[in-house]
């Protein structure tokens, strides 16, 4: 089972995300635009795992004891890749975040999960595969931040049913 640990948003949030969505669509036509209902911030890959440790992954999220809070999408920026960028909405710098994303971490590490090692850039992926496009560049600051309220963290499970990417929570504290 491919797994993630992630924070979904309210239909307000992903209305607001849709729209700069659409904007970024109008500017560059190209690339994979995710989903509304897969739009998320990921705050741990746990990749590949069996079945039987699910069970250890919620107790990580339960004793990372995750606090409500409010993230404001401010920017929009890309991660250059070879065959495309990966477009993104990035979070305001949040100590209360990067806190509860090590907390987490500390957690999943401590019930044997191996995690990625780099610096945890809080986004929300918008689009892959996006060729660059011609005339300015989009990437740069929002023209009305978003506020996002973050009230539980879910673990999630990455599937393709038919094909189609899909994100399905399996748990959430």
């Amino acid at each position: 089972m491919r797994l993630f640990v992630a924070i979904n948003f309210q239909e307000e949030t992903l209305d607001a995300l849709t729209a700069v969505q659409d904007s970024l669509r109008r500017a560059a036509p190209g690339g994979s635009y995710s989903r509304r209902e897969n739009l998320h911030l990921t705050l741990a890959f746990l990749g590949e795992q069996p079945e039987d440790r699910l069970a250890a992954a919620r107790e990580a999220m339960a004793a990372a004891s995750f606090s409500p809070l409010t993230l404001i999408f401010d920017r929009l920026g890309r991660f250059r890749r070879a065959g495309g960028d990966v477009w993104w909405a990035g979070a305001a710098p949040n100590p209360a975040l990067y806190a509860a994303q090590r907390r987490l971490a500390r957690e999943l590490s401590a019930r044997g999960f191996a995690l990625e090692e780099r610096r945890f850039i809080p986004h929300l992926t918008l689009a892959r595969r996006v060729p660059v496009p011609e005339g300015p560049d989009p990437a740069g600051p929002l023209a009305a931040p978003i506020e996002a309220r973050a009230g539980r963290i879910s673990l999630m499970f990455s599937g393709r049913p038919g094909g189609k990417l899909t994100y399905t929570e399996l748990y959430s504290c």
